[in-house]
């Protein structure tokens, strides 16, 4: 006597949307080691990588489609350094035109300054300069007989993070931008 057994697709209540699209996933490419298995099949300096998958779902033509998540890279080191002499001539270009005939006023010199430093960090990210971190600051002040200091302090590694900062004057205002490039891992 042989019996015939035949499967078919039945949503229960327990199956959860995640369930049923990891059911229709394909096999990875990748082979690992499971216990039980020899390392015959392959070199044992070699490792598998295998493609993973994230839980949350995409809708695409109106049907539900996994999104892949990418795996880090672990790169400890950049490409190439921030380019600190490049970012110093846009700062100067920058503050040069568009505060050479402006005239102090508190309320245009707010907005002016965050316009500058959009503008700048706009500037910089078109220098394409990967995994960094891009902080710009900009002070606008009254010029007077008055003095004024303005520091900063950073934690950061001195290998790859850095800074370039430019100062300008006119008649009637100072101002000062700076940007910091901070490496991220």
């Amino acid at each position: 006597m042989s019996s015939d057994v035949v499967k078919a697709d039945v949503d229960t209540p327990k199956d959860t949307k995640a369930d049923k699209a990891a059911k229709n996933l394909k096999p990875t490419k990748g082979k690992e080691l499971t216990p039980g298995t020899s390392s015959k099949t392959r070199p044992p300096s070699t490792v598998s990588v295998t493609q993973s998958m994230a839980t949350s779902f995409s809708r695409q033509d109106g049907r539900r489609v996994p999104e892949i998540a990418m795996e880090n890279t672990f790169k400890m080191t950049p490409d190439r350094k921030f380019p600190e002499g490049d970012v110093r001539s846009i700062l100067k270009e920058i503050l040069t035109e568009r505060l050479a005939e402006a005239k102090y006023d508190a309320d245009q010199c707010r907005q002016l300054s965050k316009t500058i430093s959009d503008t700048v960090k706009n500037r910089v990210k078109d220098l394409n300069i990967q995994r960094y971190k891009i902080i710009c600051l900009v002070h606008i002040g009254q010029l007077g007989n008055q003095a004024m200091r303005i520091g900063s302090r950073c934690l950061w590694d001195t290998n790859y993070d850095t800074f370039a900062s430019f100062e300008f004057t006119n008649g009637s205002l100072f101002a000062t931008a700076t940007v910091y490039g901070v490496y991220f891992e």
